[in-house]
């Protein structure tokens, strides 16, 4: 937002070539609205720092225990061991096992975590491209402000719903459809990384377990993983 302060509308009277004409301007009163419009040109430089971040809390942060896109295996288990509160000798994760056609990428899993089973997949075994959670203790879609559906009545209905996420469903039968909230975002380094939340199973048949987010995902987008490659290869 930019802010122009004007002291005064000046003119020049034909009649008296030498006559300023202004707006007389009580300097007390003045230096009020200055700070005024200071303290409001603050406030809307906040708000605008604040627009990209979701009123649904910490969950929606593009990070689990601080593990992010792009991070090195010692980074990545650092950050694990650390946030999640290991104990000396737990270091390691409960498991490891090679994916991809050329089996290169690797996959490692925590099991019994405070927060759930966490997975992270390193692309050719060297940086983190994809970061899985199975929540143990479930949120629910409206405690992260996420919209059941993509309907213009649940913004009718008084709610507040992060509307960064796109809505989808599993193509499976009804009994084991699950609703999904993505919503992807470029990163500095050019790639697009997307962020989703998978709920339980039957997700419209009312009860509280349908209203539960199991899953909490975080991976580079498909099309985007050979500039995730190169972008990681440049640093």
């Amino acid at each position: 937002m930019r802010l122009t302060f004007y002291l005064g509308a000046e003119c020049w009277d034909r009649r008296r070539p030498r006559l300023l004409v202004g707006i007389m301007i009580n300097p007390s009163k003045l230096l009020r609205r200055t700070l005024l419009l200071i303290v409001l040109g603050v406030a809307y430089t906040a708000q605008a720092q604040n627009s990209n971040k979701s009123i649904g809390g910490k969950e929606h942060e593009d990070n689990i225990l601080g593990v992010k896109i792009g991070m090195t295996v010692s980074e990545a288990l650092q950050n694990v061991f650390v946030n999640a509160h290991r104990q000396p000798g737990q270091e390691k994760p409960d498991a490891m096992r090679h994916e991809g056609p050329d089996k290169k990428d690797i996959r490692v899993l925590y099991d019994n975590l405070k927060i759930g089973k966490l997975q992270i997949l390193f692309s050719q075994g060297q940086w983190v491209k994809e970061i899985v959670l199975d929540y143990s203790e479930r949120p629910l879609y409206d405690e992260l402000r996420l919209a059941p559906t993509g309907n213009i009545g649940d913004a009718l209905a008084g709610q507040r719903y992060d509307d960064r996420y796109a809505i989808a469903f599993t193509e499976e039968s009804a009994a084991k459809r699950q609703r999904i909230w993505y919503r992807d975002e470029k990163t500095e380094l050019g790639f697009r990384e997307r962020l989703q939340f998978i709920s339980a199973k039957k997700p419209d048949d009312g009860s509280v377990e349908s209203k539960q987010i199991v899953r909490k995902v975080i991976a580079v987008l498909p099309a985007d993983e050979e500039m995730f490659l190169k972008a990681m290869a440049q640093r």
